[in-house]
């Protein structure tokens, strides 16, 4: 009797099929929780005894006993009701019928009768009808057999639907699972579709527990004007329990065949993935064109608790791989692809990294350098020279190469030691810094024509003065008490000019301005270029708090201004003609309930022009009721003025229905770039979604700045339709249709909460 009352294996069937309701129609709704009796709180799994009482009992030669009326049943953390049982002790067996109940903690099962053999630790329910008893899943069996390591199930049934819900249910003539292989089968099994059968499957398997094994996942089906009819169907290897292979064919109507991998390890120490997509012919382009290819590669080791490696690289066959077939490790609008490889030291004394690095640029852009190596030392940690007074160095050493550059190597040599002197109280901050930067260059170049200098130092000094107060005081916030901050800041920062045009421009680029780089020390990324200051900078931000300490407004307002004009400078990659910068300011309103607004401006005081902007209008109810009304503005970006409004939202019509939809138009060229309409009907055990899109296909063999001419449309329309319970559910929410656009959806600015 060992596991004859334990039919607890029949959840194990069904338990990975039966998936949490997470971002779908309400559980509350659709399932109501099995009402279990109390005593099986109670019991205790351990407990090998098993008890049995009743109104009556009548013993037979001390070897037969029957039981008469609310016939109680319990054995280890199960309870069986009936209105008779009976118990031989001499053929070693138990039987109970005329309508019983048995519970456990996860199910409940009404059958007509019940046999258990404890000789062979075998129990029997006939006329089966169970019901988990804390989550969605029903079904039936003519005959349940559970033995110690077995479990056979006779004409059974499945489905997530309510009762008297028969909107789908899984049918299967046998059910076999072995407990300790973790896995289940069924034969002869049919998909019914309002008692209509839609499909039939011979033989399939299933986990019942964690273990995983190969076979056939859900298929993939869509259809475009680039690829025509797409279809993809994964077969899943399990090689062994630390890594595994997903093989995916691919048919699109108008390319071809495809075939995709993707191949997963994990250690204790290692992780990490190699996917390959590999296309021998694409029937769009000529004969000469070859084969289409890409790989992606990503690792990460953790060699000591100090030293980490990590590498992740992306290649393709050509520019316009990514933009024409799509792939799962990049968006379809990326216009480079990152290579890195990096191992890091955490010691504590000194952190360093060693990494080699590259970007491969898709289109019609210049090649850009590659670090090969890149050495980098800094200090772990400040050294106190003297009382107040802080030590902390940095260093860095790279060698760049770019064969189709006017200077094709280079080796950078940089040092930075400084010292500080910080003074920190709750409402007064005041940090005085100075910095020493010495950067030597070696410059290579094959053309001889070129005037290039071979050998370049720079030299320096960098001096920064920062200080803020924090200032509150309680407000009115219409009606209700708040808290309000008052937060200036000032900072005066010089570092003299230096010429440095000859130095070639390996890994700098200009910053994006907005309030927070007002108070950057360089407007510039890498080292290339230090820019010139003597300057202060004044902003200031004040937030209100309601009576739970909930943000619900902050402005953020500031400008530079320049103490000497910046010196003039063919070379820079931005020059400064005003004596005062731009104007920056940033706003988030938390203004009612569920409405967000955010904004950020820079303004140029000197020509008195907007040169950039963004707005967002938010409404996010839920993840099933959101709205957003965006619009960005640049004056320019790679020399294109950029101006584009963007309008996107779901929401239920109906308690089943509900529509997504997006748009986003270019004001500057007055055209629409991405627009998507879906419409998901999701009952408690089915859904189905239909989607639409179209969208201006990406064409990186376009110059730089005439992306106007990208005229080509993309359209497409998709359905899916998902039998919740069985088979995979995730990516079925609402809010994923509108991450698959141009343009992803981005959640509102939230505050600091």
């Amino acid at each position: 009797m060992k596991h004859g009352l334990a039919v607890v294996f029949f959840l194990l069937v069904f338990k990975t099929l039966s998936v949490a309701h997470a971002d779908t129609v309400s559980s509350e709704v659709c399932y109501l929780p099995v009402e279990q009796p109390k005593i099986l709180a109670q019991l205790n799994a351990a407990d090998p005894t098993i008890s049995i009482s009743s109104d009556n009992v009548t013993l037979t030669d001390n070897q037969q006993a029957h039981f008469i009326g609310n016939v109680e049943i319990t054995y280890r953390d199960t309870l069986l009701l009936a209105p008779r049982a009976n118990f031989s002790s001499t053929a070693q067996n138990m039987t109970a019928d005329g309508g019983l109940t048995y519970f456990n903690k996860v199910l409940q099962v009404s059958a007509s009768r019940f046999t258990a053999d404890l000789a062979h630790n075998q129990a029997s329910l006939d006329d089966a009808n169970y019901q988990f008893a804390a989550q969605a899943g029903r079904g039936y069996a003519k005959q349940l057999t559970a033995s110690e390591d077995q479990l056979v199930l006779e004409q059974a049934l499945f489905t997530t639907c309510p009762s008297n819900d028969n909107s789908w249910a899984l049918h299967a003539k046998e059910i076999n699972i072995e407990a300790d292989e973790g896995w289940g089968e069924a034969h002869h099994a049919i998909f019914r579709i309002k008692d209509i059968p839609v499909l039939y499957l011979p033989y399939i398997t299933f986990p019942v527990n964690e273990q995983r094994r190969s076979g056939l996942l859900l298929p993939k089906i869509g259809s475009s004007q680039k690829l025509g009819v797409d279809f993809e169907l994964p077969y899943y290897l399990n090689l062994a329990p630390n890594y595994d292979l997903t093989l995916t064919p691919r048919y699109m109507s108008k390319r071809g065949a495809q075939l995709k991998s993707e191949f997963r390890y994990l250690t204790e120490a290692h992780q990490g993935s190699l996917q390959l997509e590999y296309l021998n012919s694409d029937n769009e382009k000529d004969n000469d064109f070859g084969a289409r290819y890409l790989s992606h590669f990503s690792h990460l080791s953790d060699l000591t608790p100090r030293l980490r490696a990590f590498i992740d690289v992306t290649d393709v066959s050509d520019d316009a791989y990514i933009s024409e077939l799509g792939s799962d490790y990049s968006n379809q609008s990326d216009t480079q692809l990152l290579r890195e490889a990096a191992l890091n030291y955490y010691g504590e004394q000194v952190h360093s990294q060693l990494r080699v690095q590259s970007f491969e640029i898709l289109g019609n852009y210049n090649k850009a350098y590659s670090s090969l190596p890149e050495l980098s030392l800094t200090s772990a940690k400040p050294v106190a020279l003297f009382p107040g007074i802080n030590f902390a160095w940095q260093a860095q050493y790279a060698h760049f190469y770019n064969d189709e550059a006017a200077i094709d190597r280079a080796n950078r040599l940089h040092l930075e030691p400084s010292i500080s002197l910080p003074f920190v109280t709750p409402a007064f901050e005041f940090t005085a810094e100075a910095s020493l930067l010495y950067t030597y260059y070696q410059q290579h170049t094959s053309d001889n024509s070129l005037e290039i200098d071979p050998s370049v130092t720079r030299t320096v000094p960098k001096i920064r003065l920062h200080s803020r107060l924090n200032f509150e005081r309680e407000y009115d916030w219409f009606g209700a008490p708040a808290l309000q901050t008052f937060e200036p800041q000032i900072q005066y920062l010089y570092i003299p000019y230096r010429e440095q045009s000859p130095i070639g421009l390996y890994d700098t680029t200009r910053l994006q301005d907005d309030y927070y780089g007002l108070f950057r020390i360089n407007r510039y990324s890498g080292l290339d270029r230090i820019n010139e200051a003597n300057q202060l900078t004044v902003g200031w931000t004040s937030r209100f708090y309601d009576n739970v300490d909930n943000e619900l407004f902050r402005f953020s307002l500031g400008q530079i201004f320049f103490l000497k004009q910046p010196s003039m400078s063919a070379d820079l990659l931005e020059d400064f003609s005003s004596s005062e910068s731009m104007l920056a300011a940033e706003l988030i309103w938390h203004w009612y309930r569920k409405w967000y607004f955010s904004s950020a401006v820079q303004y140029d005081v000197d020509s008195n022009e907007v040169m950039k902007s963004s707005a967002s209008l938010d409404y996010r109810a839920s993840d099933k009721s959101l709205f957003q009304l965006n619009h960005r503005f640049s004056r320019a970006v790679s020399g294109v003025e950029i101006r584009q409004l963007g309008v996107l939202g779901t929401m239920p019509v109906t308690d089943n229905w509900q529509l997504v939809g997006s748009y986003y138009r270019d004001l500057t060229n007055r055209r629409m770039i991405d627009l998507s309409f879906g419409m998901q009907y999701e009952s408690c055990c089915w859904a189905v979604r239909l989607v639409a899109k179209r969208q201006v296909m990406t064409d990186l063999n376009l110059p730089v700045g005439n992306f106007a001419q990208a005229s080509q449309l993309d359209s497409s329309v998709g359905i899916q339709f998902v039998l919740k319970g069985f088979g995979d559910s995730a990516g079925f929410g609402v809010t994923d249709m509108l991450s698959n656009g141009i343009f992803n959806y981005r959640r509102p600015y939230l505050l600091t909460n």
